[in-house]
């Protein structure tokens, strides 16, 4: 038995229903383990009622009544692997081992919101309250083993306790890209047509990429930006770099919120995929861009090279390098797209797919259990 657990609450204004289409990285991966052979898949959600539902072989359970709750609701169906979403609830990590049967091997998955310079790092009390919990795990799931290091260096997660690789989610557009043309509202204009789905905001850096498109319009003039987003707290400085180049007044597009159903139109017709971020957990524009083939042109940080196979499936640029951007995007627009996008779709299919991303997790849970088992014995004899 595998149970998948949130500890945390689901909003109180949401139905069962609702909360399972909201959290579809979580449905999606539950999914993909039963289809990829796991006997048996319950996922357990912190409610503010009790309730049960199933669908495509997995039992949701969602629990009322806290964390104590939701420790015993996932004890009483005897798991042999617990794997726990968040590194953020360490003290309900440990509330929860105390509960499970002694062979039981729980796994924490790493899901963003801590990163390398989180002040929570540089406080003992907030390191101490970490390390007890998590403590209690017997493995950490991240994007890439290099996400780890900064909860390695601060003594969370022991020398001792295993870090398996793993992307955080695959794309949850599967049945869309295999539809026909789609409505052909949403194509893209711009030769090669460049992307970009994400925030503006600091951390995705749109100032890098703009600066690093417009100097790319010296060998490419007839490229276009297509920029998507709904967070924006750069949008002024954006729009005020825009404005302030004749070059990217006619070749970037500020298309703002679309609703997400539009996306696979917009993957279609791209051809490349461009962000700049400093810190990601993994991804998830980038990796649904590659489920349609498009090719990444992203920052080179550890999550980025985990998805694009050290960039072999596309082209990693340093953090914040205008010209190195530039570079990549002329390199790449020099290429045959068609055969370039019949690549990025191998390596999403091998690597980034939900059965590939459930076949690596049921490997994981075995050498995890395997691991458990392991050190219960020597512990008794």
């Amino acid at each position: 038995m595998i149970v998948l657990a949130n500890t945390s609450p689901a909003p109180v204004h949401l139905s069962a229903g609702d909360v399972l289409a909201r959290f579809s990285a979580l449905t999606g991966w539950a999914r993909a383990l039963v289809r990829e052979g796991a006997e048996a898949v319950t996922v357990v959600q912190e409610f503010h009622r009790d309730e049960i539902l199933r669908a495509d072989g997995v039992e949701y359970r969602f629990v009322a009544g806290g964390a104590s709750a939701v420790a015993r609701a996932i004890a009483r169906v005897q798991p042999t692997v617990v794997h726990v979403n968040g590194l953020v609830f360490p003290l309900r990590v440990r509330h929860l081992r105390g509960h499970l049967p002694r062979l039981a091997a729980l796994l924490v998955q790493d899901h963003g919101g801590v990163r390398e310079k989180h002040p929570g790092f540089r406080r003992w009390t907030w390191r101490a309250r970490h390390r007890f919990g998590l403590r209690a795990a017997d493995g950490f799931l991240f994007t890439a083993a290099a996400l780890a290091e900064p909860w390695r260096r601060a003594g969370i997660i022991a020398e001792g306790l295993p870090v398996y690789e793993v992307v955080e989610a695959s794309s949850d557009f599967l049945e869309a890209k295999d539809d026909a043309a789609g409505t052909g509202e949403a194509a893209l204009p711009g030769r090669p047509a460049l992307l970009w789905v994400g925030a503006l905001d600091a951390n995705k850096d749109p100032m890098t990429i703009l600066d690093g498109f417009e100097r790319a319009l010296a060998r490419l003039p007839d490229a276009v930006l297509s920029m998507v987003f709904t967070d924006a707290p750069l949008l002024p400085d954006v729009r005020r770099r825009v404005e302030a180049s004749a070059l990217l007044r006619s070749r970037v597009r500020l298309m703002g919120r679309i609703d997400h159903a539009r996306l696979p139109d917009l993957y279609r017709a791209a051809d490349l995929f461009v962000v700049g971020s400093r810190q990601e957990a993994a991804g998830f524009a980038l990796i649904e861009a590659q489920g349609f083939g498009v090719t990444p042109i992203v920052s080179d940080i550890a999550p980025f090279r985990a998805v694009t196979d050290d960039g072999r499936a596309g082209r990693l640029f340093p953090v914040g390098d205008a010209p190195a951007l530039a570079r990549a995007i002329e390199e790449m627009a020099a290429t045959d797209l068609r055969a370039r996008r019949a690549l990025v779709l191998t390596h999403f299919e091998r690597h980034l797919s939900w059965p590939a991303i459930a076949r690596r997790a049921l490997a994981i849970y075995r050498e995890a259990s395997d691991r458990r088992r392991t050190a219960a014995r020597q512990a008794s004899g």
